[in-house]
């Protein structure tokens, strides 16, 4: 399959890195192999699935001192057939060493180039804003995923973000909006709902039928470091990121 899939959304506090590492783990758990890249300087996603802190090899390097081609052995394996391109705190001043390289655009996309192939997905959890990392990620990227918080301002991000795509298909011609993620949904709220079919009405198809419920388990699973496959795998959390799973599988599957 060997597909690399950007999550974004410029909107912080969305869950975005949450999503980036159950849907990495539920491909894992289908016994697809996965990559995780963690190319936001807050270092969530980093913080979440692993508890080491000393990387011989960081997203940091790709952007600043590194030149060449990743390797699999620089890889960080969080689990059977998970793995993980950490980040560290210096990644928030890689966009100043970027701004000089003549491939600014294409770093990550050039150091992903010989590992891509031993992959089934690489997921990139980029930052809550539109810089050079995003773009990095977006240009790495074949399809791009947006979890949402179903309030009346998800309709103008996700329109904000789809001219993005539309503006950098000129350099990578293959990006698109794979699906929007209907996350931290509340079934008793009453905006969510219509939030939810104000999204369904303006971007038919792209939104996923999975929904991922507000929970606890999740927001617990976070802290502890683990993923909500191992900190509850009986939950309700559990399930629905296996189906969302199932439905990028079959979203790629349709391209």
């Amino acid at each position: 399959m060997g597909k690399i899939l950007s999550v974004a959304n410029q909107k912080g506090g969305v869950g975005k890195t949450t999503a980036t590492f159950n849907l990495g783990s539920a491909l894992s758990a289908l016994k697809f192999k996965v990559l995780l890249v963690d190319n936001d300087p807050q270092c969530n996603l980093t913080s979440y699935a692993t508890a080491h802190s000393d990387f011989f090899t960081t997203v940091d390097d790709m952007y600043v001192t590194r030149r060449k081609p990743l390797e699999l052995d620089e890889l960080v394996q969080i689990d059977k057939g998970l793995f993980l391109l950490p980040a560290e705190e210096g990644l928030v001043g890689a966009e100043h060493y970027l701004a000089v390289r003549p491939d600014k655009e294409y770093a990550l996309k050039n150091a992903l180039k010989v590992i891509a192939p031993e992959f089934d997905f690489i997921i990139i959890d980029n930052p809550p804003a539109l810089n050079m990392l995003t773009v990095n990620g977006l240009i790495a990227s074949e399809g791009v995923i947006v979890p949402v918080q179903l309030e009346f301002f998800s309709l103008e991000g996700i329109v904000f973000l789809q001219r993005t795509i539309l503006s950098l298909q000129q350099k990578n011609p293959g990006l698109k909006l794979l699906g929007i993620i209907p996350n931290m949904f509340n079934d008793r709220r009453k905006l969510n709902w219509e939030v939810l079919g104000a999204l369904k009405k303006e971007f038919k198809g792209l939104i996923f039928e999975t929904k991922i419920h507000d929970s606890v388990k999740v927001a617990e699973s976070s802290g502890h470091g683990e993923s909500i496959f191992k900190y509850a795998p009986k939950s309700r959390s559990t399930q629905e990121f296996l189906n969302l799973a199932k439905e990028v599988i079959s979203y790629v599957e349709a391209w």
